[in-house]
């Protein structure tokens, strides 16, 4: 087995064209095959089959929640050993981690270059990133507070896009300027202590409380602008501004300059804990959305390595 490729038989992707798969297996020829797990409990054996049979490369057929899943099962799966390169296929509604590292190769034109490179033994150029371990699930961007208020809202109708995700956040806006009514949804605050590297932060009430090893959030947004300030650490991010005063850093995020000091603590770090006041706190993994009771904990995982495209 040379390369493997995961892919999420239930994502939008897949059910509107469920020939994919088979045109990735054609492409493959004798070089790989695909794999579908059809639940969480499925992908967990397939990886841990995957891992005994060591291929050289894995790829990834997807969104951000594909590849938070995949990434997870397979880093338990491998334990200490280090996994293969991994290579991003995007086919998900949110692809930031593959945006944020440069990887616009289109799903076939990628598969194609990996089978050509497996033949003649042409090992493939690779970018490395870490992940971060958030409670016991692994991934790249964590965020809580406005990043997963959005998040709730963006998912409630079944209608995903960049027209719906800025329609929110116009929405939100002009509700925070007059009614509040709909604003109060988005702008939910964060109540509670975060203590970064050991270090408490002085505020006890935050719009929103990211980390993340990749810059983008969706929509060309480089909201964890710090998040490529050091190999061996992630970007946090703490929002203590209203609401309307971002507006005015939207450019700036836009941009990849992040938010003005004045409206967000940043930072480079190994840890996060973070102790909530109220009982349940919701928050997400890469696009993911979950709930806890407790503290919460985000650490920096294993080094990864990701297949860097010859095409664009």
């Amino acid at each position: 087995m040379s390369i493997v490729v995961f892919a999420n038989p239930r994502s939008r992707a897949n059910r509107r064209d469920p020939d994919r798969a088979r045109h990735f297996a054609k492409i493959l020829g004798e070089t790989g095959h695909i794999l579908l797990p059809a639940s969480s409990d499925a992908l967990a054996s397939e990886a841990s089959r995957v891992a005994q049979a060591q291929p050289s490369i894995i790829a990834v057929y997807g969104g951000d929640g594909t590849l938070h899943w995949t990434v997870t099962a397979l880093v338990r799966a491998y334990g200490e050993r280090p996994l293969p390169p991994l290579a991003l296929l995007p086919g998900g509604t949110m692809n930031v981690v593959a945006s944020s590292l440069g990887i616009l190769a289109q799903p076939e034109a990628l598969l194609a270059q990996l089978a050509a490179d497996e033949r003649a033994a042409h090992p493939p150029a690779v970018v490395a990133r870490r992940c971060m371990r958030i409670q016991d699930e692994y991934g790249f961007v964590f965020g809580t507070g406005l990043i997963s208020n959005f998040l709730e809202e963006y998912y409630v109708k079944g209608e995903y896009g960049a027209r719906r995700a800025i329609w929110i956040l116009l929405r939100s806006i002009l509700s925070e300027a007059t009614t509040g009514h709909y604003a109060k949804r988005i702008f939910r605050r964060f109540c509670g202590r975060v203590f970064v590297d050991g270090q408490i932060l002085p505020w006890t009430t935050l719009l929103g409380l990211g980390a993340a090893t990749v810059g983008e959030v969706g929509l060309g947004f480089k909201l964890n602008h710090r998040a490529d300030d050091h190999p061996g650490r992630f970007g946090v991010l703490a929002i203590h501004s209203s609401p309307l005063g971002l507006a005015w850093d939207l450019p700036a995020v836009r941009q990849g300059r992040g938010i003005s000091p004045r409206r967000a603590w940043s930072a480079v770090a190994t840890r996060l804990v973070i102790e909530p006041e109220e009982p349940e706190t919701l928050y997400t993994v890469d696009g993911d959305l979950y709930r806890a009771r407790g503290n919460l904990s985000v650490a920096l995982g294993p080094a990864l390595s990701f297949v860097r495209p010859r095409i664009g």
